[in-house]
């Protein structure tokens, strides 16, 4: 009978142990919410146009309309791929004084396989 107690005991405090772990905050969690864009930083998709030294141009297509927007690329720029003309890439943006900084690059590499 003390054995069955003491597992009983024993299984209960395990369970609490677990949930209590479980509700607590977890540091990956608050991690991952400091890496989500901020309010004032926007997200486009098209085909890159051109590549410079500090900078890139965009292909924007939207509806009929083709828009080029320039983007400019500093140290705190995260870019996942390798820039190229003609790869596609959806840049995450912001403004400053009147210009385009990149914050998050990501580029699809250019391939010759067309579906159709």
């Amino acid at each position: 009978m003390r054995f069955r107690t003491a597992l009983c005991m024993a299984s209960l405090f395990l369970v609490f142990f677990t949930v209590a772990a479980w509700s607590a905050p977890s540091a990956a969690r608050d991690a991952a919410g400091s890496l989500a864009p901020g309010p004032d930083s926007q997200s486009l998709t098209g085909k890159i146009s051109s590549v410079g030294d500090a900078a890139f141009t965009l292909e924007v297509r939207k509806n009929q309309d083709v828009s080029n927007v320039q983007f400019s690329v500093d140290d705190n720029t995260k870019v996942e791929g390798q820039l190229a003309v003609g790869a596609h890439a959806t840049v995450e943006y912001r403004s400053n004084d009147g210009k385009n900084v990149a914050v998050h690059v990501v580029v699809m590499p250019v391939s010759g396989i067309h579906l159709y």
